[in-house]
C-alpha cells in the first residue's frame, strides 16, 4: 500500500469518530486531476529527499569535517591553557585565536557543532563515552573534570561521542582506617 493510499484510508477512518453531520467529505477529484496530485507529491517528496542527501554530505566529508572540527579544538585548548606562549607574542597568539575562531564559526554556519563537557554535571543517562572515574575531595555530586574528545554533531546529528573524564566525591575516611 502506498503512502498516499494508507494517509487516504487514515484520514477516512479518523472520520469516523465524529457524527455524521460534523464529518468532512473527501474532496471530488476527476482521476486525471487525482494522478496529477500524486506525481506533484511524488515529486516533492523525492526532491526533498534530494535536498536531505545534499545537507548530509558522504562518509568522507563527514570525516574531513570531523578532523576539522577536533583540530580546531584542540588548538583552542592549547590557546586557552597557554601552549606555546614561549614561541609567539601575545599580539601573535591573539591573532591565532581569532582565525581558529573565524575557522569555528564557518563550521558552525555549516551546520556543524562542537559540544565541550568541562565542568558539566554528570549524569549517568548522558550519552557521553566516560574513559575514567576519579575520586576528588571537595565534590559533591559526579562532575566531568575534562573533556578528551568533545561531542560533534552535524546539522543535529551526533557525528561523534564525547569522552570525558569524571569526578566524583571521594569516600569519606573514617577515623582509625
Amino acid at each position: 500500500m502506498t503512502p498516499h493510499v494508507r494517509r487516504r484510508v487514515r484520514d477516512a477512518l479518523a472520520q469516523l469518530r465524529h457524527p455524521p453531520e460534523f464529518r468532512v467529505p473527501p474532496p471530488f477529484l476527476e482521476p486525471a486531476q487525482a494522478e496529477w496530485v500524486t506525481a506533484v507529491l511524488a515529486e516533492a517528496e523525492a526532491a526533498e529527499a534530494l535536498a536531505a542527501q545534499a545537507r548530509t554530505p558522504d562518509g568522507a566529508g563527514r570525516d574531513a569535517l570531523l578532523g576539522a572540527a577536533i583540530g580546531i579544538w584542540r588548538a583552542l585548548r592549547k590557546l586557552d591553557k597557554g601552549g606555546g606562549t614561549g614561541t609567539l607574542s601575545a599580539a601573535d597568539l591573539r591573532q591565532v585565536r581569532r582565525q581558529v575562531q573565524t575557522s569555528r564559526q564557518a563550521l558552525a554556519d555549516d551546520g556543524l557543532e562542537i559540544q565541550e563537557h568541562d565542568g558539566m554535571a554528570f549524569d549517568s543517562g548522558l550519552s557521553l563515552e566516560v574513559l575514567v572515574f576519579q575520586d576528588e575531595p571537595g565534590l559533591t555530586r559526579e562532575v566531568v573534570l575534562e573533556t578528551v574528545r568533545p561531542s560533534v554533531y552535524l546539522h543535529g546529528e551526533r557525528i561523534q561521542m564525547g569522552q570525558v573524564i569524571v569526578g566524583r566525591p571521594a569516600p569519606e575516611q573514617t577515623p582509625g582506617t
